[in-house]
């Protein structure tokens, strides 16, 4: 098996058209090669048989033609022509020389075009269509291909295929097989109902906190693990999906194989023949991988709902799905939504314009919206809409961080060196997009950097400048002269998209492209029309500063490296124009814009004729003459005939013919004036002596400039439009369409971006991430301690930490802790309090159980066992402690000491005793009432309610609360209260350490008298006997037996008092 790069296509980079790819070949003598075999008068070229021609119609109607090179496999050539181009093609049969072919083509298209024809026969070449292919061209760059991995390892990181085999036989007989059921109507409807499904199953499951995404089996490593092996099952899936599509268009899947994208490993099938299938079937490849993710997602989502056992997997894989599926319609990423939208619009280049646009709105460079035409508009909501996904990508990306990689790293942060090198690892395979792209921009600067310092050293510089000089079209200028002008220049490298010159401005600097293209359209121009292509070696704006003209264009870059030269500097190095004087020269102006033949040419090459043709006056009745095949007349004024007595008047071309003799070609009717041109075959420069440009151009690039005909990644064949006027009426009712579904999209998306945005403010599952038989523990206020087989491990406030059973949490005076429970129940720790976590559990099923068994050992514990999440039941707790075991049933908010329990809500059992709350407030012996976690407000009192007396332990409560605090109750009692007394009765109390002075309340309006206790004899061990004379629905009191030198008391309020929550003891 052989290693091999993406196919090298020496013949359309030297060709100076294709977007975004850099001029200049690995072997500078091949453009020697180049020039000879494209000479006017020498190059025959032949079209090879076998080619493969398929006339499509763009988005706006506009018929074009695709063709395919007759290789097998990955060696195949696309091509994009016009329908004139094409017949021009099928005139290549070795008989014609490419002079010849000129002529053709004017008669074919009406229009005088030798650079478009050279262009068409290198196109034909590099794409590998014609006959005459030097093959010992690209022997040298063949055997650069055949190099292994290990030689050249940094390519594979920038998207470089590798291990390439074929696949076309497996992707036929999978299609046969029921693939092609996929494509039917149904199937997608099919897949728009499973996507929905599995899309509101798994935000579900994402907001219940459910499912790890990150544990398998309660373990991180193998939870990353699976990620990776579903991660690469997901991919082999999207490019699977792609493959079908390609052969639903029934066309050829030729390869497959291994690629890098963004640093990250990765499968790919080559489905470049799609594009002989026209828009509609590019566009159903281009969606087809996104969506059967989505399909799958929504399958693996209904199926772990049917299969609880699943649903862990189910979650992840649907996870993976859902993430590839975001990343790939992204239209800020060169991915499938990049390409659907580009082949939606057919707008070449648009994500790359539409950033540049936006950037340079922010800057205040680009043009104002008001100012833009179609075009612009449809490039400009393009930027809209790529910074818009943006936005959103940062508010998910956010989300996950929040909900699951929070509670990733506070579990593997915990676990020593090998726990956060994992976690450093599954942070950055899952921002390998991201980390890719800033390494890549860091690296890029560095690049820069350097090649900024360089070329700040301006003598040592000054050779290269030079070079580029002499390979470009000012070449033919005398050396002093090139020399003053690559002093003044300077190295311009701007981002692809730019646009460098606005039409109607005035042009400061005249351009040099030395890598890359630049790119021209008119504004007015249908969308998707390039009217120039300035290529390596091109020269922009000349005209503009030897004349003073405004330009008529707007240019755009497309991968390009520039030298900028002052066109002050320029019309002072050059001089005035070339040819004939200032009159005639105006003349001959008018009258090649007047030529349909000629005003298709660009300003610079109608002047560059006009500099080297001379006018001619003729009598009446003399011949008009061609002195060579390539030779041509244009017609200024009066009438000539031609010998089939058609009369020709002004702005009419004649010639050239390509070949032989032509001599009289018309006779003229009345005085006639003409204009000669030499040689129309092959465009002269604008300045300077004619030259040969076999010059090789130098390597500028930052990045060390790229190998000919390496694909830019703005290089797209099917939306290659080749360089000319518009062709067709504009359609300005489709471009109206599709700026108003382009709008939409964008709202909609923005609507998407602020609903996550709005949802970043919600607390994500803090349990999703941990591990089923732990806790998380939480330090609010203060220092906690957490003991592991003795060993102490000391938190700061805001420290969190997975606790497991066996572990013991020690909260000193003056710190509040919380222990939150899979499902979102919260255990608040008051200060003073010791708790060890004996057991913890959850019962998994379609709903989940958490059970929690905990010993409490000192201080004051505040359960609130409310779940959530709709996926858990309430929290089963069991806390055992010197004065019994407390048991809730349900959904219960109390408080627990080691001698008493103080329920406010819900069922609690303790001791074997049953007690329901009634709505009180719960305080840690602070006098501040605490709110259950779990509710909306769950913000604690900013004013305290007084108290008479401080409380000696802040862990054990008043014996007698507020009127806002909860009453006590018996624990023997076994019937709830249901009346409600006009007088409140009291017991004696047990005698206690503690003052029992009940503090004030604003609400009662009676309050029966109590009196502290006078001495401090411990309180009995037996429970007394006599009975409360009523039965209060408030409840009553009675001291339970307590451990010795522990205190205990109960007390009822007056009826008047606020109802409070039942207290067992």
């Amino acid at each position: 098996m052989t290693y091999v790069e993406s196919r090298v296509n020496v013949w359309e980079a030297l060709a100076g058209r294709a977007p975004g790819e850099p001029g200049g070949p690995a072997d500078p003598g091949l453009w020697g090669a180049v020039v000879d075999r494209l000479n006017p008068a020498s190059a025959r070229p032949v079209l090879r048989a076998g080619i493969e021609a398929v006339q499509l119609t763009s988005a706006r109607g506009v018929p074009y033609i695709m063709l395919r090179s007759p290789d097998d496999g990955i060696r195949s050539g696309y091509l994009r022509l016009t329908p004139e181009e094409w017949q021009l093609a099928l005139l290549m049969d070795g008989e014609n020389t490419v002079a010849r072919l000129v002529a053709e083509f004017a008669r074919i298209a009406g229009r005088l075009a030798p650079d478009q024809v050279r262009r068409v026969v290198a196109d034909l070449a590099g794409n590998r269509m014609l006959d005459e292919l030097p093959m010992d061209a690209f022997r040298p760059l063949e055997e650069g291909r055949r190099k292994a991995p290990p030689e050249r390892p940094g390519q594979m990181m920038r998207g470089r295929r590798t291990l390439v085999f074929p696949i076309d036989g497996l992707v036929t007989a999978l299609y046969r097989a029921g693939g092609r059921f996929l494509f039917s109507t149904a199937a997608f409807v099919a897949t728009g109902i499973l996507a929905v499904l599995g899309l509101v199953l798994f935000i579900g499951t994402w907001v219940g906190g459910s499912q790890s995404l990150f544990l398998t089996a309660n373990s991180y490593l193998a939870g990353a693990i699976v990620l990776v092996v579903l991660n690469a099952g997901v991919l082999v899936l999207h490019e699977l999906s792609r493959a079908l599509a390609t052969k639903a268009a029934g066309r050829e899947v030729s390869a497959a194989g291994l690629a890098f994208y963004f640093g990250i490993p990765s499968f790919f099938v080559d489905t470049t023949d799609a594009w002989m299938a026209g828009r509609r079937a590019r566009m159903l490849v281009a969606v087809s991988g996104p969506a059967g993710a989505l399909l799958l997602a929504g399958v693996v989502q209904l199926g772990g709902l049917a299969v609880p056992a699943l649903g862990g997997l189910a979650f992840k894989l649907a996870f993976l799905l859902y993430l590839n599926a975001f990343f790939q319609l992204s239209p800020f990423l060169p991915l499938d939504g990049m390409y659907l939208l580009m082949d939606w619009l057919e707008v070449p280049s648009v994500r790359a314009r539409g950033l540049a646009w936006v950037g340079g709105r922010l800057r205040g460079q680009s043009p104002r919206w008001s100012t833009l035409d179609r075009e612009g508009r449809l490039v400009g909501v393009y930027g809209i809409l790529a910074v818009v996904w943006l936005v959103l990508a940062a508010a998910v990306t956010y989300r996950v961080f929040a909900d699951r990689i929070s509670g990733l790293a506070t579990g593997l942060w915990q676990a020593g060196l090998l726990g956060g090198l994992l976690l450093v690892l599954v942070v950055l395979g899952l921002g390998a997009p991201a980390v890719f792209f800033l390494l890549s921009r860091l690296a890029r600067w560095w690049r820069r950097s350097g090649q900024q310092r360089a070329e700040n050293d301006r003598e040592a510089d000054a050779p290269r400048r030079v070079a580029a000089l002499l390979a470009s079209d000012l070449g033919g200028l005398p050396e002093p002269a090139l020399h003053g002008l690559a002093a003044r220049a300077r190295w311009v490298h701007p981002n692809t998209g730019r646009q460098m010159v606005l039409a109607g401005g005035a042009q400061s600097s005249v351009y040099v492209v030395v890598e890359g293209a630049l790119q021209a359209r008119k504004p007015g121009d249908p969308p998707g029309t390039i009217r120039h292509h300035v290529g390596a070696g091109g020269v922009v704006g000349l005209v503009n500063a030897l004349t003073g003209r405004s330009t008529q264009l707007d240019w755009h870059t497309a991968g390009t490296t520039l030298l900028a030269i002052p066109s002050a500097t320029i019309a002072t190095v050059v001089g005035p124009l070339p040819g004939p004087p200032p009159q005639d020269r105006a003349e001959a102006e008018a009258l090649f814009a007047d030529t349909p033949a000629l005003s298709g040419l660009a300003v610079d090459q109608r002047l560059a004729l006009i500099a080297s043709a001379h006018p001619v006056d003729l009598d009446a009745g003399s011949p008009v003459i061609l002195p060579g095949p390539t030779h041509a007349i244009v017609v200024e004024s009066g009438v000539i005939a031609m010998p089939d007595d058609v009369e020709l008047r002004r702005g009419t071309l004649v010639g050239p013919v390509g070949d032989g003799s032509p001599g009289m070609v018309a006779q003229t009717r009345t005085p006639v004036r003409l204009w000669v041109l030499p040689d129309a075959s092959d465009l002269p420069p604008l300045v300077g002596a004619t030259h040969r440009p076999g010059s090789p151009m130098p390597v500028v690039a930052a990045s060390g400039g790229l190998r000919p005909g390496a694909p830019g990644q703005d290089s797209y064949p099917p939306l290659a439009v080749p360089p000319g006027p518009p062709e067709g009426p504009e359609n300005s009712s489709t471009d109206r369409r599709f700026e108003g579904r382009l709008w939409w999209l964008t709202v909609g998306l923005l609507v998407t971006a602020l609903v996550f945005t709005g949802l970043s403010f919600r607390p994500g599952p803090a349990w999703a991430e941990m591990p089923t038989d732990n806790a998380l523990l939480t330090v609010d206020r203060g220092r906690a301690n957490a003991v592991v087989d003795g060993a102490i491990t000391a938190l700061e406030p805001g420290d969190r930490r997975y606790l497991a059973n066996g572990t013991r949490v020690e909260v000193p005076n003056q710190a509040t802790a919380r222990l939150t429970l899979p499902g979102g129940a919260i255990l608040v720790l008051c200060a003073g309090s010791q708790v060890d976590l004996t057991s913890l559990a959850t019962e998994s099923g379609r709903e989940h159980t958490p059970k929690a068994t905990l010993g409490l050992q000192a201080g004051r514990l505040l359960a609130d066992t409310t779940s959530t999440s709709g996926a858990y039941q309430p929290l089963h707790l069991t806390v055992t402690r010197s004065g019994g075991e407390v048991v809730n049933t349900g959904v219960a908010w109390y408080a627990i000491d080691p001698g008493a329990v103080t329920v406010s809500t819900g069922q609690v059992t303790v001791a074997g005793a049953e007690s329901t709350g009634t709505g009180g407030d719960l305080t840690c012996g602070d006098g501040i009432a605490v709110s259950p976690p779990t509710a909306p407000d769950a913000a604690p009192s900013e004013e305290p309610l007084p108290t008479d007396l401080p409380s000696l332990e802040p862990s054990l409560p008043p014996s007698v609360e507020p009127s806002s605090a909860p009453t006590t109750t018996d624990p023997a009692q076994t019937d709830d209260p249901t009346t409600q007394p006009t007088e409140g009765t009291t017991t004696t109390p047990p005698r206690t350490t503690r003052p029992t002075t009940t503090p004030p309340t604003t609400r009662p309006t009676t309050r029966p008298p109590t009196t502290p206790p006078t001495t401090t004899t411990p309180p009995p061990t037996t429970e007394p006997t006599t009975p409360p004379t009523t039965d209060p629905t408030d409840g009553s009191s009675v001291s339970a037996s307590a451990p010795t030198g522990e205190a205990s008391a109960s007390s009822i309020e007056s009826p008047s008092s606020s109802v409070g929550a039942s207290t067992l003891v």
